[in-house]
Order: structure tokens, then C-alpha cells, then sequence
């Protein structure tokens, strides 16, 4: 190989490594964590049941989905929403907000259909006296988020189903940090909150 192309490939090398040093992506939002956890599959239900039986001062669940079937209580969806339930019942300050949307995917009279997934939990939880809301109708609150004790969060793509707890495969995370559980709270505080 001549020389110079040697040289010149070295040149642009070293080149493209500064300039990828000094254009290093960033996070957004850089925070330290204590420890962070992978919650996959069937790994999810375990650790969130044991982190809301353990809540000592806060619970604030935003939660996409919590489909649960009345004739159905022994199921572990079923039984999150019992540990929210719970931990109100001990003075864990409780507060869950659950999406409902319009069908706006949907086409003709069903467009405007207002569509809560989460009805029946919805009803548990306002029945043993948790706060509970609906967001806005017009936006999709996608989150499935639980911040606990102002320390713990857990964030991911499971949904409170049978099918998300059992079935599916889902990527979720505890986040051990202060700080993220901090930011996650300043933004859900945001979420316009309707009953």
C-alpha cells in the first residue's frame, strides 16, 4: 500500500475518533442511579409486587392499561392493582392515572367513541378510596411508569394484562434513583388528570 494513503487513511481515523469524542451524544437527562434493574417477561410481576408491598410514603402509577376481569381476581394484574389498593389502606399516599382516548384511528360514528381500557380498575381503585383519574380524552397517555417513595421507578412496556404479565415479551426497568424518580415526577405533573 503507497505511503501516502497510508498516512491519509491514519489522518481521517484519527480525525473521525475527535471528532466523535467531541461530538458525543449526550443523554437528555443524565442522572446518577443507585442501581438499575432489567424487569423481563415474567421478572416484572415479582419486583413490582414486592416494591409496592414495601411502599412506605408514595405511590404514583401512570399506567397505559390495567385490563382486569371481575370473575378473574387470582391473576397477578389483578392483584398490582390490590397492592395500590393496599397501600392506601396503610397511608401510602396513592395517586394512578389511567389513559382513556378517543377511537380516533377509527372512521365514521365509532370515531368519537371515548374508549377506557382500564374501567374496571378504574372502578376498584375509586371504590377503596385511591385517587384515581383519567387524562385528557384527546391525547394517548401511553406510559406504563410507577414511581415509588420519590426513589424507586419502574418504566417500561408492560401494560397490567394478562397477556403483558404472562404471555408477552416485555422490557421493563427499576430504576433506583432519587433524582429520576424526581424528573419522571415533574413531567407527570403535567398529565391533565380528569375523574
Amino acid at each position: 500500500m503507497n505511503p501516502g494513503k497510508i498516512i491519509t487513511q491514519l489522518v481521517l481515523t484519527i480525525l473521525f475518533g475527535v471528532s466523535c469524542f467531541l461530538c458525543e451524544v449526550r443523554s437528555a437527562c443524565s442522572l446518577p442511579a443507585d442501581d438499575v434493574i432489567p424487569l423481563v417477561d415474567t421478572e416484572y410481576y415479582p419486583a413490582v409486587h414486592k416494591a409496592l408491598t414495601n411502599a412506605k410514603k408514595s405511590i404514583l402509577c401512570v399506567m397505559f392499561m390495567a385490563k382486569l376481569e371481575p370473575k378473574h381476581t387470582g391473576g397477578d394484574e389483578y392483584q398490582l392493582v390490590l397492592d395500590l389498593i393496599n397501600a392506601h389502606k396503610r397511608g401510602v399516599e396513592v395517586q394512578v392515572i389511567f389513559d382513556q382516548n378517543v377511537k380516533f384511528w377509527e372512521k365514521g360514528k365509532d370515531r368519537n367513541v371515548l374508549e377506557k381500557k382500564s374501567e374496571y380498575a378504574y372502578e376498584l381503585l375509586s371504590k377503596n378510596g385511591v385517587p384515581v383519574f383519567y387524562d385528557n380524552e384527546n391525547r394517548v397517555t401511553h406510559n406504563k411508569v410507577l414511581i415509588i417513595d420519590k426513589y424507586i421507578t419502574i418504566i417500561g412496556s408492560t401494560n397490567w394484562t394478562y397477556s403483558a404479565l404472562r404471555k408477552n415479551h416485555e422490557a421493563s426497568v427499576m430504576i433506583k434513583s432519587g433524582s429520576v424518580a424526581l424528573a419522571f415526577e415533574g413531567k407527570f405533573e403535567k398529565i391533565e388528570r380528569k375523574r
